[in-house]
């Protein structure tokens, strides 16, 4: 019956038609009073009979499974490398300096809109078109746009 059901396309045993693998299922089957019912209102385009297969898969490789479990919860406790973490740093510093050049470049925009003389100024840019007015202008003459 599990063969039916789970295939490995290189992410592990999965359930075919899913992108569940029996890894995600594991800490629900690893549970003693978790059933196949609540699991698929967990993960509603379940069926019970998938969620029994991979039950069965990991009963029936439990040693393998649980190898692989392990090194999974090995990988995630190590967190990022460091040479990761350094580019996360550096990129989000270069965010922070993005979005404060930006504030400060629409707080001068915004002094500049609310300082005397400039409701007569004409050489403010003109508000960029709706795509409805940006059609319009380019519709031959006579032609309406819908």
């Amino acid at each position: 019956m599990s063969i039916d059901v789970i295939h490995d396309r290189g992410r592990g045993p999965e359930i075919v038609g899913t992108r569940i693998t029996v890894y995600d299922l594991l800490p629900y089957f690893l549970e003693p009073d978790t059933t196949e019912a609540l699991i698929c209102r967990i993960y509603d385009f379940l069926t019970p009979q998938q969620v029994a297969a991979a039950r069965a898969y990991v009963l029936n490789h439990f040693q393998a499974v649980m190898a692989e479990h392990q090194r999974i919860e090995v990988r995630l406790a190590a967190g990022n490398p460091p040479e990761v973490v350094e580019r996360l740093e550096r990129t989000h510093a270069a965010f922070e300096s993005f979005r404060q050049r930006r504030a400060e470049q629409a707080r001068k925009e915004s002094t500049e809109s609310t300082s005397p003389g400039t409701e007569n100024d004409t050489t403010a840019p003109a508000p960029f078109p709706t795509f409805r007015e940006w059609l319009a202008q380019r519709e031959p003459s006579g032609v309406e746009a819908s």
